[in-house]
């Protein structure tokens, strides 16, 4: 009898487990010369190049839709990339240069913001952001 109960029970955990995506199930594919798409605080990867790019924090302050504003604004992105050989933390902005940092390339590979969104929009709540970057763009 006890051995049907510790079965059951087992089925049952493996049940639950299945109803609740894990943190694997959060990892995108980031492929090389496409744009991807990364929500906050999840991560895209390249087995093949040994890459992978977590986006952190994300600070939107651009000028809501519907906003009588002074400037555009600017959102800003935390990156977090781990290579073969080492990790990187760097920040990139919608806002274009010459006073903002939209891309930069480390270890011969180019990451370029290309958006954030969705854009804010005057009155409603914070909704969960997502990043699209390009990698290895020419």
């Amino acid at each position: 009898m006890k051995k049907h109960q510790i079965i059951f029970g087992l089925l049952i955990c493996m049940g639950l487990a299945s109803l609740f995506p894990s943190c694997e199930d959060r990892i995108n594919t980031l492929e090389i010369g496409k744009v991807t798409e990364i929500k906050s605080g999840e991560t895209a990867e390249n087995s093949q190049k040994g890459l992978s790019l977590r986006v952190g924090y994300i600070n939107d302050s651009r000028c809501p839709e519907g906003a009588m504003c002074s400037w555009e604004g600017n959102a800003s992105v935390e990156f977090h990339l781990t290579t073969k050989r080492e990790k990187y933390d760097f920040t990139l902005d919608t806002h274009r240069p010459p006073n903002f940092k939209n891309d930069t390339v480390i270890e011969g590979v180019k990451y370029e913001l290309i958006d954030v969104l969705p854009y804010p929009i005057l009155g409603e709540g914070t909704p969960i952001k997502k990043v699209k970057i390009l990698v290895g763009g020419k």
